[in-house]
């Protein structure tokens, strides 16, 4: 079977790339692509011969700051063979033959193929209808994120920290036989736009991962919102975001007035292309948790930007903003939502950033939950969907449910009403999650517990009647900060949208 490979990842590429694809794609009113399956992780068409997945960014050993899981899930009816190949950033590389029977879910830890600093992984797959996510996990926490399907020549990154509580990392891999170069790019708090010496013409050679710390560079800034852009070649990139938990405040004056003094770990992919609307479900505002939006403009047009917030149960509860952003050309605008004071406390939402002018951007929210008062703690990020789907999967479920709390929510944002139906994947199996079957109104959205649900670590599918958008929410259960016999999986939080499966993705308009 070997000797398949590199036709089928030329046939993958071709499909994943969206040059063999049709009915969902085309051209939006400035005659961009909108290819859905370019614009997120996607699952391979069902008449595909397979799938790859690029998973760019984790430590492998214990006791490192991001110790990473493949987690590979076959939600079909029909088994899959494949392959796991790990390279480390020093260039060493190791690989493990896959088997993913239907309905079935394989963890592969990355140490257990290769021991390294810093690893990325590609999987791939012949057969099944597959999703792959990675899990990392560290002494800050734990974070879950979809691995990639494409590499790109521009990824950008809204938000990111470099504080002196904080590390910014940038993981880039190139999965290709040929050699790439990149440039990274930095606009920062301080609306400057930062290119370092040091960061262009950083070479990734053919089928090789770099790590980049940014923090000793573009020193001491609460956002720096990346562009990571290729001389030549394609790249996947993700950011490894830690804080400390001790604030970024220098003074006792600062200290005094710092509010939020974020501690966790956060596993973000990059977003290849700009788009005007993205939808983020599963938003959240407590005493406890700090919830804000970045929005990044990385183009030449000035773009104005409304935050729509629907919270749960309209009827009782009301409606809010939106919330109108100014975002100039080649810079950002955040909206802390815990400061604007008509989004109540206590009750879940969703959120939509819109270019109300159609340029395009890119958007990223943050839940940052931490105090003693906190029953977990973590850092979230999530840069949403810019597509709705009527099928999305997760590859990684919850933990045991004395571990970790989960939460699966669909927002519908077409004009129909649509039925959803959200199912539990594992040991060959498909068994429907409790409360997960519902009907939904234009507009509204739905949280789904998946703590009454039996077992640990099952696959998620969500199937609907037409177009939604589906966000996972998980978060540990127990005192905040508290260790488990692992003794480093205590403490985090995830939020992450799902990978949809074909057909009839569209664009979010």
């Amino acid at each position: 079977m070997s000797r398949r490979w590199p036709a089928l990842v030329l046939v993958v590429a071709l499909l994943v790339g969206g040059l063999l694809l049709t009915g969902d794609g085309g051209e939006d009113d400035a005659g961009r692509p909108t290819d859905p399956a370019t614009l997120l992780p996607v699952a391979a068409p069902a008449d595909a011969l397979g799938s790859v997945w690029f998973c760019a960014g984790q430590t492998a050993g214990d006791g490192t700051m991001a110790d990473g899981t493949v987690v590979v899930a076959n939600v079909g009816d029909a088994s899959a063979v494949g392959r796991i190949e790990v390279v480390s950033e020093a260039g060493t590389r190791a690989g493990r033959a896959l088997e993913v029977p239907a309905r079935t879910t394989r963890r592969v830890r990355v140490a257990d193929v290769l021991e390294a600093e810093w690893a990325s992984a590609r999987v791939e797959v012949d057969g099944g209808t597959v999703v792959v996510e990675h899990e990392v996990v560290g002494p800050r926490g734990r974070d879950v994120a979809a691995c990639q399907t494409t590499a790109s020549e521009r990824a950008y990154l809204p938000s990111g920290a470099t504080t002196r509580d904080a590390t910014m990392r940038l993981a880039i891999y190139n999965p290709y036989p040929d050699a790439a170069t990149v440039d990274l790019a930095f606009a920062t708090t301080d609306a400057r736009r930062r290119t370092p010496s040091d960061f262009q013409g950083l070479p990734v050679a053919a089928q090789s991962m770099i790590v980049v710390d940014v923090t000793p560079v573009v020193t001491v800034v609460p956002v720096a919102a990346a562009t990571v852009t290729t001389r030549r070649g394609r790249v996947v990139v993700e950011r490894i975001q830690t804080y400390d938990g001790e604030g970024a405040s220098t003074t006792e004056e600062e200290a005094d007035a710092e509010a939020y003094r974020p501690d966790g770990l956060a596993l973000t992919p990059a977003v290849s292309d700009p788009r005007p609307v993205w939808s983020f479900p599963a938003g959240v505002r407590s005493a406890v948790a700090h919830e804000r939006v970045v929005v990044f403009n990385p183009g030449d047009e000035e773009a104005e930007v409304e935050v729509e917030v629907a919270l749960e149960d309209p009827a009782r509860n009301g409606t809010v903003g939106p919330f109108p952003l100014t975002v100039p050309a080649g810079e950002f605008a955040s909206l802390a939502l815990d400061e604007a004071g008509s989004v109540p406390e206590g009750l879940t939402h969703s959120l939509v950033v819109r270019s109300v002018d159609g340029v395009p951007v890119v958007a990223e929210r943050w839940i940052d939950a931490a105090g003693e008062e906190a029953s977990y703690v973590g850092v979230a990020t999530s840069t949403g969907s810019p597509v709705a789907a009527p099928r999305w999967a997760f590859a990684s479920g919850r933990r045991a449910a004395d571990e970790e709390r989960g939460r699966v929510v669909v927002t519908n944002p077409g004009d129909a009403e649509v039925t959803v139906a959200v199912t539990a994947v594992g040991d060959g199996q498909e068994v429907p999650v409790p409360g997960g079957r519902v009907t939904l109104a234009p507009g509204a959205r739905h949280e789904v517990e998946l703590d009454d649900l039996e077992g640990a670590r099952l696959s998620l599918v969500v199937e609907a009647s037409g177009p939604v958008v589906a966000e996972r929410r998980l978060m540990a259960q127990g005192a905040a900060g508290a260790d488990d016999e692992e003794g480093e999986q205590g403490r985090g939080a995830s939020v992450a949208v799902g990978i949809p499966l074909p057909p009839g993705l569209r664009p979010l308009r």
